[in-house]
């Protein structure tokens, strides 16, 4: 039994990882044309910022393994077969089992030696050139991406950043949340110019020396169509709606068709589904275990001194019969520092999503990561308010922010 697995990113390493932890008996091939090497996307505005050297985006693999080094081409789902370019050649394989983790990247829509994009360890690379010259950056895209590239880059150059839509964190962040967001960073940063509502037509017009483009995310599918998946992981024809039952595939090489962010966490847990999935079809025929689709997962960003961040359901996006609280909880005892939330309640008392915005660090995580166990387990909010939480007074406020929010909210709904 052979296994052919197309990329080592997050996807293709935590599903080697989980491969070989349930113990699948195949051979396990690796496709990435790096080669042996781990690439750290999440980091690359610490190393705009120069907090880490951009070479520190790359590690060696930690995996002993065959690895081809080599760039995928095709793959043909009918007969399994892997068509992959390799030292400048073209080679063929066959499998009974191929994991598709290839990720995406961002398309320039024009050929101009200003323009940029920010998504590989080559884009880090020419972009610390640019800026050695560049006296006026431009940023196409405010979303999590596009603000965090500006953050970073607003340290040492003016950076004008264009956003289509008429919020910053379009999709992501709460319209209200975002216009005080927007606020507050104008403020604080003069080094920032958002234009908002602005539809870039011809990025050659813009009056900039370097244009990073954080927008137009593609993703890289080898197959002779886009992937969509089953709640197996299963990778289908979206225009037969042919299931392939020898084809699985997670991360960023999926086309939803709603919006998942595209964080590890997402990328790993689809994997791990995956070479489960795997395993039970090698063993029993069928796959047994499914994704569940239904959740905006913790995403959280940094940029401009605050963490901001979202967790909560992805179904009905025009949920009934819920309510929205935008409240303002104090953290720390000794300080003025606040956590500024946004809470959607249904009427039952179960919470569907949370925004929150900070400047102290680790606190939006905490938000995040205790309301996605909430959410998962299905907690009510009245019995989140009796949550016993971890206290120090010169580190966290009591009661903690998070009861603090479940206490205000289920008052407010009458769970009380």
């Amino acid at each position: 039994m052979r296994i052919a697995v197309l990329g080592l990113g997050t996807a293709g390493l935590t599903f080697i990882s989980e491969a070989r932890r349930i113990k699948i008996n195949a051979e396990i091939v690796a496709f990435e044309k790096r080669g042996r090497s781990v690439f750290h996307p999440c980091s690359i505005p610490e190393a705009l910022d120069g907090r880490i050297p951009p070479e520190f985006l790359l590690e060696p693999l930690p995996v002993n393994m065959k690895i081809v080094k080599g760039e995928v081409k095709e793959v043909d789902p009918f007969s399994k077969t892997v068509i992959f370019e390799s030292d400048g050649s073209i080679g063929k394989e066959k499998f009974d089992f191929i994991f598709v983790g290839t990720g995406g990247d961002t398309v320039l829509p024009f050929r101009d030696p200003r323009l940029c994009k920010a998504t590989k360890y080559e884009d880090v690379v020419r972009i610390k050139e640019k800026l050695v010259d560049a006296g006026k950056i431009a940023v196409v895209g405010a979303g999590v991406l596009g603000l965090e590239i500006a953050s970073s880059l607003s340290k040492y150059k003016t950076v004008h950043v264009y956003e289509l839509a008429k919020n910053i964190l379009p999709g992501f962040l709460d319209e209200m949340l975002s216009q005080e967001l927007k606020e507050k960073i104008e403020l604080e940063n003069k080094n920032v110019i958002f234009s908002l509502g602005v539809k870039v037509d011809n990025p050659q017009d813009i009056d900039a020396d370097l244009v990073i483009f954080c927008v137009g995310f593609v993703a890289n599918d080898p197959l002779p169509f886009h992937i969509k998946v089953d709640e197996f992981m299963r990778v289908y024809n979206p225009d037969t709606l042919e299931i392939f039952d020898n084809i699985f595939a997670a991360g960023d090489c999926i086309e939803y068709e709603y919006k998942v962010p595209r964080v590890a966490p997402v990328a790993a847990e689809q994997a791990r589904v995956s070479a489960r999935n795997i395993k039970s079809m090698i063993e029993i025929g069928k796959p047994v275990e499914k994704y569940d689709n239904s959740f905006f997962p913790p995403c959280i960003l940094k940029a401009f001194g605050y963490e901001i961040g979202r967790v909560g359901k992805l179904k009905n996006p025009d949920r009934k019969d819920t309510e929205k609280f935008v409240l303002d909880i104090r953290i720390l005892p000794f300080a003025d520092e606040k956590l500024k939330v946004a809470i959607e309640v249904d009427k039952d008392g179960f919470v569907q999503d949370v925004q929150g915005i900070s400047r102290l660090r680790s606190e939006v995580r905490h938000l995040l990561d205790i309301f996605y166990i909430a959410i998962k387990r299905s907690i009510k909010i009245d019995q989140i308010r009796r949550f016993e939480l971890s206290y120090q007074p010169e580190i966290c406020k009591f009661p903690d922010p998070i009861t603090s929010i479940a206490e205000i909210v289920s008052r407010r709904i009458g769970l009380m």
